[in-house]
């Protein structure tokens, strides 16, 4: 289906983890994909996390990491490259890893017009425990990334409950680290403001050479006070700095499932999108609800409304 947007939405998508609630209920994830692609939706982050990875296609994702270790940079890099031929190309694999690699290639021609971006809860912004361990957690998420979408890999990372305070010194670092991991694959690095301010998190994004996801709905809280003012955002942010925007409402009980009226100005964030001259996409991560394909076209519907 092909959706006539305006200036601004073409490049509408969505997060995955607004399926939650349809993969608790045992519905596949590739038949989730496929019935948003039918509806024009053909930009998709995969949100992973410890819940997805209880999920058919979690444990997927599990057994590719697993196998990812048996093959150096290189090899892994023409594996991703030649997905959609897996079934024909055994030879840039281990025998043992046919029934992945095939399940592998069956994914990705059910899906080979949805463009896949994957994203992980991580912490970032403090010096980690184990820096080995965190080296290797992002060297897989990159190579997760760049299987996903190796013509336009991109990882994003967020820390969904550090309420700080940030070590700059020790952020910075570790963002420079991981930019150095599996060098072989390009891949987009990017954080997302969460419960910090935007202008924080940018600013440490910019010091280390990565670019921005933003979510303006993590200025709030439920009470609708601001963790910082919309406004300073815009007026520190540069083009060049910002690789996606996620598109939510909060409210007093919290993200709603669709877009409606609430604490966050939608008019005003497209408004400063076209000014800036945005380019990246736009991704929908309403709350999880039992009708999320009907929630995200009324999101759309909602977009589309909106005054000029």
């Amino acid at each position: 289906m092909v959706i006539p947007l305006k200036t601004g939405l073409q490049k509408l998508g969505i997060v995955t983890n607004i399926w939650t609630k349809r993969l608790e209920k045992g519905d596949r994830f590739e038949d989730l994909a496929g019935s948003f692609r039918d509806q024009g939706f053909r930009l998709m982050e995969l949100r992973d996390s410890p819940e997805f990875r209880s999920f058919d296609f979690g444990r997927l994702l599990q057994e590719i990491e697993e196998a990812m270790s048996r093959y150096t940079g290189a090899q892994w890099k023409r594996i991703c490259e030649n997905r959609d031929r897996l079934k024909s190309s055994e030879a840039l694999y281990s025998s043992q890893d046919s029934q992945l690699f095939h399940r592998v290639a069956g994914f990705f021609a059910l899906c080979s017009d949805i463009t896949f971006s994957y994203a992980i809860p991580h912490a970032w912004m403090t010096a980690p425990h184990d820096a080995a361990a965190d080296s290797e957690r992002i060297a897989r998420a990159k190579k997760t990334a760049y299987l996903l979408s190796p013509a336009d890999a991109r990882l994003r990372l967020v820390d969904p409950d550090f309420s700080g305070p940030a070590v700059d010194a020790a952020a910075v670092a570790n963002l420079e680290r991981y930019l150095g991991l599996a060098p072989e694959l390009p891949v987009c690095l990017c954080v997302e403001n969460a419960k910090l301010a935007a202008t924080l998190t940018l600013k440490l994004a910019v010091q280390a050479g990565v670019s921005l996801a933003y979510d303006e709905a993590n200025l709030y809280n439920n009470n609708g006070d601001q963790i910082e003012s919309p406004v300073d955002f815009w007026n520190f942010v540069k083009p060049e700095s910002l690789s996606s925007v996620h598109i939510k409402q909060k409210k007093a009980e919290g993200v709603t499932p669709r877009i409606e009226d609430g604490y966050v100005d939608f008019r005003n964030i497209l408004m400063q999108l076209k000014k800036m001259g945005y380019s990246g996409d736009l991704l929908f991560e309403n709350a999880p609800s039992e009708q999320p394909l009907e929630d995200a076209v009324s999101s759309r519907r909602y977009l589309l409304d909106l005054p000029k």
